[in-house]
């Protein structure tokens, strides 16, 4: 029942996007992470998950009081453990100040099992299947992430059923954010995605 616009990165990250207008925002990251764009030695970095410019027009927007819900594959490790790519600790600062989250490990589950789990955030106990399987309807999410709570300010609400450990962590401050370990479109079966979201979105939109 929400109305919504679509926008690439870059309109963001170049400024042409104002985000504060906006009430909610949902990145989605996919499978992205630094990788070579051309090929030979030189070859330039490109798709980081969260350039400089992302991180200050999302910093800034949650700074006005805003509600972010942020999936990807490579969430955290992108910044923490891309063998490509010289972690800096100011991306690390980012995923603890503004996201909430720190880095737990990658590969994180090989099964595709997620369970909801009781937190002072979010009260619901659903489960919920990601594709880790090749198919011809949605990609492979064959390395997801596992995530942690930067502090006892935020909660994980999400873990991987085969091992317990963290895939979803949500903050409510002053501000609201949201973070999957795993892209939300490979979540199998539309009505557990739509079960997903609006759970996700009354959680951002909740006034208590």
């Amino acid at each position: 029942g929400y109305s919504f616009v679509s926008s690439s990165k870059k309109a963001v990250e170049h400024g042409n996007i104002n985000l504060n207008q906006y009430k909610a925002i949902d990145l989605i990251l996919g499978k992205e992470k630094q990788s070579k764009f051309g090929a030979g030695k030189d070859g330039k970095l490109e798709f980081k998950t969260f350039s400089k410019p992302m991180q200050q027009k999302l910093t800034s927007y949650t700074e006005q009081g805003g509600r972010l819900f942020v999936s990807g594959a490579y969430v955290a490790s992108d910044l923490c453990d891309n063998k490509l790519a010289t972690k800096l600790t100011e991306d690390e600062q980012f995923l603890a100040n503004t996201l909430k989250i720190k880095w737990r490990v990658g590969r994180a589950a090989t099964e595709g099992h997620l369970k909801e789990v009781v937190s002072p955030t979010l009260s619901t106990q659903d489960k919920y299947t990601f594709n880790q399987s090749f198919s011809s309807k949605v990609y492979r999410v064959e390395s997801p992430d596992a995530i942690e709570p930067i502090d006892d300010t935020a909660h994980t609400v999400m873990r991987y059923g085969e091992n317990n450990l963290s895939a979803g962590v949500a903050y409510k401050g002053n501000y609201r954010t949201y973070v999957l370990g795993v892209p939300f479109e490979s979540i199998i079966g539309s009505t557990d995605r739509d079960t997903l979201m609006n759970r996700i979105l009354t959680f951002l939109f909740d006034n208590n």
